[in-house]
């Protein structure tokens, strides 16, 4: 009977310690993709944020509508062709990458905490508990494509709208865990407002997008 219920003890103990490994690995396991999320989360608005700035500033801010299109009119004035200006175009890209991929590495220089409160979702407790340490880091190539599109802008008038869509990805550096964030941004470049018919013949910048791209990366 000794015996009995000494191994009926014994079994509860290691039963006992099973379960509470167990219980830490599970909250071990939630704790990291908590922490992954609110630090990808943290990171991605960081980077657009980032990107954003420094083409608006490096960029939008040196562009005009008719710096990088070409608009062609009939003897009466009526627009008949409209087609990008794809040196200028090139020039662009090339900068927009020079200048993004620069904003991310200056970001990853710097870092930024998670207080640990933050993870129990609860307003009060979020800035509360030890900081966790959160690292970016740029991981591969930025792309830029150069997109148009047109937006009906009242009675007879149409705006042509030309903007950069930027692809990025950063990586998410916590205490034993990284994670790969897609970075993606949306700027408008340039605009105008067009009177009359949109002309029939003009060349679409979504189809220059490869070659403009291959060039920028080159």
């Amino acid at each position: 009977m000794y015996y009995f219920r000494k191994n009926v003890f014994i079994t509860g103990i290691l039963v006992a310690i099973a379960l509470l490994i167990l219980l830490i690995i599970f909250v071990d396991a939630k704790l990291k993709s908590s922490i992954l999320e609110i630090a990808r989360s943290k990171a991605q608005i960081s980077g657009m944020e980032a990107i954003n700035r420094v083409i608006n500033d490096k960029i939008v801010s040196k562009i005009e509508y008719k710096d990088i299109v070409y608009v062609h009119k009939d003897n009466d004035g009526r627009i008949v062709l409209i087609q990008p200006n794809t040196i200028k175009l090139n020039q662009i890209m090339a900068n927009t990458v020079i200048e993004v991929t620069g904003s991310l590495d200056r970001m990853s220089a710097d870092s930024f905490y998670i207080p640990l409160g933050q993870l129990t979702g609860s307003n009060i407790l979020a800035g509360y508990g030890p900081r966790i340490k959160v690292k970016t880091i740029p991981v591969g190539q930025v792309k830029v494509d150069v997109l148009d599109k047109f937006d009906q802008a009242g009675i007879n008038q149409t705006r042509h709208l030309i903007y950069l869509r930027v692809n990025s990805k950063i990586k998410v550096a916590v205490p034993f865990m990284d994670k790969e964030v897609k970075v993606i941004s949306t700027i408008p470049l340039a605009e105008t407002i067009i009177v009359g018919e949109v002309p029939h013949t003009y060349v679409n910048f979504n189809g220059t997008k490869e070659f403009l791209n291959s060039l920028a990366q080159e």
